[in-house]
């Protein structure tokens, strides 16, 4: 039980540091303690993700497709487009990858406690 505790702080964690650094580099203030600090969160959920696979919790499957595209969208709009430009507006995209890594962690929970 004690282990299983250490990786939800691990996973709460992670999600607290992908936050601070999506907010960071939203508002363009400290982009490079934001770009840090989403290094952090992202390794700290995918160190949860691969213990919960080391454990046999979660065999990963079709729901990962939907976290490399709300990665993909997501980092797209922080990094890869335009402010200015008039038909692709980078907070789009941002707002359709949180949508698509919001329902991946839905997802992912619900395959997690139906494995128990």
């Amino acid at each position: 039980m004690h282990s299983l505790m250490k990786s939800k702080y691990l996973l709460f964690t992670g999600i607290i540091f992908l936050t601070s650094g999506i907010f960071f580099e939203a508002t363009k203030q400290l982009e490079f303690l934001g770009l840090s600090l989403i290094a952090i969160g992202v390794i700290c959920k995918l160190i949860y993700i691969l213990l919960k696979i080391k454990n046999g919790a979660y065999r990963p499957g079709k729901e990962l497709f939907v976290l490399g595209l709300g990665l993909i969208l997501m980092f797209t709009g922080l990094y890869g487009l335009d402010p200015e430009n008039i038909y692709l507006k980078p907070v789009y995209f941002i707002v359709l990858g949180i949508t698509l890594k919001i329902i991946f962690v839905v997802w992912f929970i619900r395959i997690i406690r139906s494995v128990k």
